[in-house]
C-alpha cells in the first residue's frame, strides 16, 4: 500500500474515508456499466489511484429498489457505490472511497457531478493516521458547488 515514509524509515499510512449521499438530477440508464466504468476510470486518474482488480457491477435483485451496486478494489482499499432509481422518486446515489493513500475529496465531487449530474448531496470525510489526530468534516452542496463545510470533530 502507498504511504509516506517516516523519518525513521517506518511506513505511515494516511487513512481517508469519503462518503457521499446524493439526489441526482436525472435517472441513470438501467444498464449503467458504461457510465460507471467511465466514472471509475476518471476518478482513478483524478485521485492517482491504481486498480487492484476488475470493476464489478451488480444489478439490483429487489425491484422495490431498482438500480445497481459496484465495487472497484484499489491497491489502497476500495471505491464503491449504490444507485437507486425508483420510478416517481428522485434517483439516489450512495458512494464511498476508502484509501490509506491521501486523496482530495474536493477533486472527487466534480467527477461525480460530470458523470451523474448531482442534485443536493451531503458527505462526510474522515481522515486519520496512527499517532495523529482524527478529523471528521461534514459537507453539503448542490452539483459541484460546496454550500457548507464544517469540522464535526477532531481528537487523538
Amino acid at each position: 500500500m502507498n504511504g509516506t515514509r517516516s523519518p525513521k524509515g517506518g511506513l505511515v499510512l494516511h487513512h481517508g474515508l469519503f462518503v457521499i449521499d446524493a439526489d441526482l438530477r436525472s435517472v441513470l440508464p438501467p444498464q449503467g456499466e458504461g457510465l460507471i466504468a467511465g466514472l471509475v476510470d476518471e476518478l482513478l486518474t483524478t485521485i492517482s489511484m491504481e486498480r487492484l482488480g476488475p470493476l464489478e457491477i451488480f444489478p439490483a435483485t429487489d425491484m422495490r429498489a431498482p438500480g445497481y451496486s459496484f465495487i472497484q478494489p484499489i491497491t489502497t482499499s476500495h471505491i464503491c457505490g449504490h444507485y437507486f432509481g425508483k420510478p416517481g422518486k428522485h434517483p439516489h446515489f450512495h458512494f464511498d472511497i476508502y484509501s490509506c493513500k491521501k486523496f482530495s475529496w474536493r477533486k472527487v465531487i466534480p467527477v461525480l457531478d460530470r458523470h451523474l449530474s448531482l442534485g443536493e448531496w451531503s458527505a462526510n470525510c474522515i481522515t486519520r493516521k496512527i499517532g495523529a489526530k482524527r478529523e471528521c468534516r461534514s459537507i453539503r452542496g448542490v452539483g459541484r458547488e460546496i454550500a457548507e463545510e464544517r469540522r464535526v470533530w477532531r481528537n487523538v
